[in-house]
């Protein structure tokens, strides 16, 4: 029988999604609206948007993502290219 998914779980594998997907397209940035479409492994589409704005929160706040607010209700989302290095750390480890 499977272990049942926890909400961590999927941020978690959020998280490895969205850095997995800048380190094969360095230049990425979009909305989370874009992450959601283009970002993360086809295979799980049925994303929360808490999930993936917990994952953005995460990988924002180790400086491994930037961010630019165009709207109250818009933010861009893009990699920080000076921590490159400890992305693909990061997904070697864990």
């Amino acid at each position: 029988m499977r272990a049942k998914h926890s909400p961590e779980d999927d941020v978690e594998e959020a998280v490895r999604g969205i850095l997995q997907y800048l380190v094969e397209h360095p230049d990425a940035k979009d909305t989370i609206e874009g992450i959601l479409k283009w970002w993360l492994p086809a295979r799980h589409r049925g994303w929360l948007n808490e999930e993936v704005q917990g994952a953005l929160d995460f990988v924002t706040s180790k400086g491994w993502l930037t961010k630019r607010e165009t709207t109250p209700s818009k933010t861009i989302y893009g990699a920080n290219k000076d921590r490159f290095d400890e992305i693909q750390n990061f997904l070697r480890v864990s």
